[in-house]
């Protein structure tokens, strides 16, 4: 059977997030540049200093991130105005584990759990196996891109390769085991 993935394609260049992998790299501008946990090599930022897998840059780029010769990476990208440079590496965020889930809180905070980097809502990193569910807060908007797997939310499939939004309280269930991003922005009021 084959395993759907994200798609990185150029329609995303001007978006406000958008993947990157070897073929698309990362955008000289000011982000938050996440590389994701299966990469296999490093983003190299200005100044050579070295993004690893798991990691988590926000900040300022003079020059587009490079990506070390013969790696494979993948990750995401988010225009963000910002003029002080932050980094985290993969064991300065926090992770929450629960039967059949693994969230890394990237940014921002949720209920009690907070990242050591500030943003407005939260930036997750979030894996769940086959029938989890995962419910996001209803006094946020939530945007997905589906990595891989398939999710659903109110009986609306989301396979792997697209962006979703959904609108207050919504669970997201696991068709099949499945990883995504998601960033949850407070509703204005």
């Amino acid at each position: 059977m084959p395993t759907s993935e994200a798609r990185f394609d150029s329609r995303q260049a001007q978006a406000t997030w958008r993947l990157f992998d070897e073929t698309r790299p990362p955008c000289a501008i000011p982000s938050l540049i996440y590389l994701l946990e299966g990469s296999n090599g490093r983003l190299l930022l200005d100044h050579d200093e070295a993004l690893y897998p798991g990691g988590l840059y926000v900040g300022p780029q003079a020059l587009a991130p490079r990506i070390e010769a013969g790696s494979t990476v993948r990750g995401i990208q988010i225009a963000t105005p910002t003029t002080g440079a932050q980094r985290l590496c993969k064991t300065q965020i926090p992770v929450v584990i629960a039967p059949g889930t693994r969230t890394r809180l990237l940014a921002g905070s949720i209920n009690t759990c907070a990242s050591p980097l500030p943003w407005p809502g939260a930036l997750i990193d979030l894996r769940l196996d086959t029938g989890i569910g995962w419910t996001a807060p209803c006094d946020h908007a939530t945007r997905i891109i589906v990595l891989s797997g398939e999710l659903q939310a109110d009986g609306t499939p989301m396979p792997a390769g697209d962006e979703y939004a959904l609108a207050g309280a919504a669970t997201l269930y696991a068709s099949r085991r499945s990883h995504a991003l998601v960033w949850l922005s407070p509703h204005a009021g």
